[in-house]
């Protein structure tokens, strides 16, 4: 197995930056703070960054007299940017346009939207509940949408009752993806596999499906260990010797082979910054590490696109209220930041990243577009989408 070395790399080229707003003082984000009043910041770490307006707010109708016990998405599907929420189920919202396409009723609990073969697959608590065999146990119900918001079908999702007890009773962090004929909704350690066509369900493997890369008709098939470390299936096999954060996807940059992207948490002159690494996903001693970092503690959400544009969601602090969207060209440059409203903010940021936009879904009742994050054409490693690109 080779070992990686990450090597830096010089990145030039911007992006014209739009006007900045007035920067707050940390003494007038206290007093913010202690008045009780929301700030959309921008905040002072972020004053020599470039930064950007939104090109719309779309406000969802959130009831907030509901709990909100989950929240999931955005998915995109076409013009439409689909999120979930206990406090209003489905929505599909027309991103470029700024209005709200079609709703979706759905239970107190629900799992993130999913896209399947050009529809949306809706799974959450059924609003009234069907009747199963006694020999089955009902896990929820799972609605498959058009893009038009037209139902074509409505399934009780159903599993033998000893076979799916442990689903059943399980807690924790929850995600859905395809898997063949089928969905895989993971909650916690465990997860099901579902039948598209008859709803169901079986116990199957709870890991995170891997991160294929394509190159040269050879097939790498990549994951990220509980410690953080990154292992890669193929030949020629590789590891790093290192532990990451959050594994992000693959980039695809003009005459190279292709990455893997992951982001870490550093420090510098005892300032935490989030650093993207990237690794050649053949297994070559070639990588780099950004020159661009972005201040913060930790990571809260995170998209990349096809050929390796990448926007983070980055906690400034431990209040747990200064939080921002920062965005990455595939070429690793740092195009624009956007500080989210200035609250306590406990659920994760959804991002999803269109070819003209980035869609963020915030606070259980927002969603945010923001300029796109592809660097500009003259700019070093400016990329075009790949004619081979990683399997989500």
């Amino acid at each position: 197995m080779k070992r990686l070395v990450l090597v830096a790399v010089s990145l030039a080229g911007c992006k014209g930056k739009p006007e900045k707003r007035a920067i707050a003082s940390d003494a007038a984000l206290a007093r913010v703070a202690d008045a009780g009043v929301i700030d959309a910041g921008p905040w002072p770490e972020l004053a020599n960054l470039p930064s950007v307006e939104p090109v719309r707010v779309i406000e969802l109708p959130a009831r907030p007299d509901v709990p909100r016990f989950t929240v999931g998405g955005p998915v995109l599907l076409g013009d439409l940017a689909i999120v979930s929420s206990s406090q209003f189920g489905f929505i599909a919202a027309d991103f470029r346009r700024g209005q709200i396409a079609w709703t979706k009723a759905a239970g107190s609990h629900l799992a993130a939207p999913l896209v399947v073969d050009g529809n949306a697959v809706l799974i959450g608590d059924c609003i009234n509940p069907p009747q199963v065999s006694e020999s089955d146990r009902l896990l929820g119900c799972m609605r498959i949408v058009t893009p038009a918001g037209a139902d074509q079908a409505y399934i009780a999702i159903r599993g033998k009752q000893k076979a799916v007890a442990d689903f059943a009773g399980a807690t924790g962090e929850e995600r859905v993806w395809a898997a063949k004929k089928n969905v895989v909704w993971r909650r916690g350690e465990h997860a099901i596999a579902i039948d598209l066509m008859t709803g169901i369900a079986a116990p199957t493997t709870a890991e995170d499906p891997p991160l294929v890369v394509t190159y040269k008709q050879k097939t790498w098939q990549i994951r990220q260990d509980d410690e953080g470390v990154i292992t890669a299936k193929g030949q020629p096999a590789w590891h790093t010797e290192r532990s990451y954060g959050p594994l992000l996807g693959a980039v695809y940059l003009p005459e190279q082979a292709p990455m893997v992207r992951a982001a870490s948490a550093t420090r510098r002159s005892g300032k935490p910054e989030i650093l993207l690494f990237d690794m050649d996903a053949t297994g070559s001693l070639h990588g780099q590490v950004s020159l661009y970092p972005a201040p913060g503690i930790g990571i809260i959400g995170h998209a990349i696109s096809v050929v390796g544009d990448v926007a983070l969601a980055v906690r400034l602090d431990k209040t747990l209220q200064r939080d921002y969207i920062a965005g990455y060209a595939a070429n690793a440059l740092l195009i624009w930041t956007y500080a989210l409203p200035y609250m306590v903010r406990p659920d994760p940021v959804g991002i999803a990243i269109a070819s003209d936009a980035v869609v963020v879904f915030h606070d259980g009742d927002t969603l945010t577009i923001l300029p796109e994050v592809s660097a500009p054409p003259t700019a070093p490693g400016a990329v075009r989408v790949p004619s081979e690109n990683a399997t989500p």
